[in-house]
């Protein structure tokens, strides 16, 4: 039997067809629309799956590549970096704070109260951690904590709180900064070739005893000058003149007293100053240097040579209106001495 198209029914539809054998009806199959796709179907659900598992993956990747990077730049970083836990424990300690203080962290916790180990002092440990307080202003503060050598370091420090809560320390260790300072202040304070403060210094100083003497302070004013100088530096040279210089200083240094204070006005002439002190101290102080210049005479050259120097004396006096008027006084009494015979000192009557 002939099959014939059946569209009526399905006009969207391929023809239909009837199977004349057995007369079944074929399904009718849609036609697709012009320029509309078919839609994919969806991919299995172990497919999906794994696509997550990457994504995944990819993330906690690129995660672990941060951390790295921001590990590497905290232990690396070249400032002091570390933090302590409401407990007083340290959970943060770079490899700077390691090379600078001498412990790990884990030493650090080892003992019961970390932060004795860098303030011993009670008292400073509490303003160090007072100052931290609930809103870090984040800046710099100079504390001096001891390191595992018992060097007493200078360092700045910055708080910085986390989004936390907990806080962060960050110092900058201006040690050896402080010490250039210091060693700069110095030079100008005192004369590098004798040890004695500079002339600057020693008048700065006998303006205070000044000051203190209008108040009724009694203090002593002592000028020395080395004998035949001239001679010396002529016959050995500057260097020889040098070493008497020194070695003189030296002298001079070992019959003062605590408190005294002893200055080159310049070349071969010095001021010492007596606090508390009378003309018989000065007179003492004279005596003794005299013996030990003989008994200890400055090596120059290889050659033994003994020094002597001539001392003038004064009291500060109440009504003295300047500094000049006590280096006046002591410089008439050094050239008292000078003529007299050197080698001796003369005290100027008030």
């Amino acid at each position: 039997m002939p099959t014939r198209p059946v569209r009526a029914a399905f006009p969207d539809c391929e023809p239909m067809r009837l199977v004349s054998s057995n007369d079944a009806l074929i399904s009718p199959q849609p036609r697709a629309e012009a320029g509309r796709p078919q839609a994919a179907d969806p991919p299995p659900a172990d497919a999906q799956a794994r696509h997550a598992d990457d994504a995944q993956a990819a993330e906690l990747q690129r995660l672990r590549e941060v951390v790295a990077r921001y590990e590497a730049l905290f232990q690396n970083a070249p400032v002091l970096i570390n933090a302590f836990d409401g407990r007083g424990q340290c959970v943060l300690w770079n490899e700077a704070c390691v090379r600078r203080f001498g412990w790990t962290r884990d030493e650090i916790n080892s003992y019961p109260e970390p932060l004795a180990l860098f303030y011993p002092d009670p008292e400073t440990r509490a303003r160090v951690v007072q100052s931290v307080g609930p809103t870090p202003d984040q800046s710099f503060r100079e504390w001096q904590p001891l390191a595992r050598t018992g060097e007493r370091l200078s360092v700045l420090w910055s708080n910085v709180r986390l989004p936390d809560g907990s806080v962060v320390n960050i110092g900058m260790d201006m040690t050896e900064n402080r010490r250039n300072e210091a060693a700069l202040a110095r030079l100008a304070k005192v004369d590098d070739l004798t040890g004695c403060w500079t002339r600057a210094e020693i008048l700065l100083r006998l303006q205070a005893m000044l000051e203190a003497a209008r108040q009724g302070a009694r203090h002593t004013a002592l000028m020395l000058d080395l004998d035949y100088f001239k001679q010396v530096n002529d016959r050995y040279g500057h260097l020889g003149g040098d070493a008497a210089l020194r070695h003189f200083c030296s002298q001079l240094q070992g019959c003062l007293r605590e408190g005294d204070a002893v200055g080159r006005l310049g070349g071969e002439e010095f001021l010492v100053l007596l606090a508390d002190a009378d003309a018989d101290v000065a007179l003492a102080v004279c005596d003794r240097l005299r013996a030990g210049l003989r008994q200890h005479p400055a090596s120059v050259d290889g050659h033994a040579v003994v020094l002597s120097a001539s001392g003038g004396i004064t009291r500060f006096l109440a009504t003295d209106a300047s500094m000049s008027d006590v280096l006046r006084r002591a410089d008439q009494a050094m050239y008292r001495a000078k003529r007299a015979g050197r080698d001796c000192a003369v005290v100027l009557p008030d």
